[in-house]
């Protein structure tokens, strides 16, 4: 209990500051969008937010979890560490290979659900869920209505680890597309990814999308 407080407490003292992006105020990335974190192999981490402080906040909870010496830095043996992790979780029947089935079912139990948006006649949906790797689908009936339709950003985490298109991911295909989010994340190749690497590979999304060239808001 008391490793996991003082986590959260470096977590939340790292997001706010001043070498991390988003320093200074707690300014959403679009007031239409809101921050779903997600682990870089496929776990929800919390619920979704407007606030970047809290969304970084909680990213760097799962980044500080993840690094298991405690040195600062994550390593390529840390990140297929966390993706074996998952893989257990997600493998429901223990099978050797996860299915979008039982994905869902794992998702359903989670205690961070994606709350639902106010719909008026003239305007549609009030806000908008994304998240750099879509983790959940709108439930059936509700994907296209008009304006309702939630954005959602990238191909699912788990999923899309599915290289040989038979449906199913093994622990060996979610190993190896978080060795290559991993490439992505080590901006200068040196075996190594900081707090700060981290955070602007997974912010690069969500500042990509509220460009004013982007056309979506």
């Amino acid at each position: 209990m008391r490793v996991m407080r003082a986590l959260a407490r470096l977590a939340l003292a790292g997001a706010m500051g001043c070498g991390l992006a988003g320093c200074g105020h707690d300014q959403p990335v679009n007031p239409y969008l809101l921050l779903v974190p997600v682990s870089p192999s496929g776990q929800i981490l919390g619920p979704p937010s407007g606030s970047q402080l809290q969304y970084k906040a909680v990213l760097l909870l799962w980044f500080h979890q993840a690094d298991a010496n405690h040195d600062g830095v994550l390593t390529r043996d840390e990140v297929l560490a966390d993706a074996d992790r998952s893989f257990d979780l997600f493998d429901l029947d223990h099978d050797g290979s996860i299915t979008s089935a039982e994905l869902e079912k794992y998702r359903l139990n989670q205690p961070f659900q994606a709350r639902r948006h106010t719909v008026t006649p003239l305007l549609g949906a009030q806000a908008r869920t994304v998240q750099p790797d879509s983790v959940e689908a709108a439930p059936e009936g509700e994907r296209y209505q008009g304006s309702r339709v939630r954005l959602q950003v990238g191909l699912d985490p788990v999923m899309s680890a599915d290289t040989d298109s038979d449906f199913r991911v093994t622990r060996e295909e979610l190993r190896a597309q978080s060795s290559r989010k991993f490439d992505k994340w080590d901006a200068d190749h040196d075996g190594k990814v900081t707090a700060d690497e981290f955070l602007t590979a997974m912010m690069a999304p969500f500042e990509a999308l509220t460009k004013p060239s982007s056309g979506l808001f």
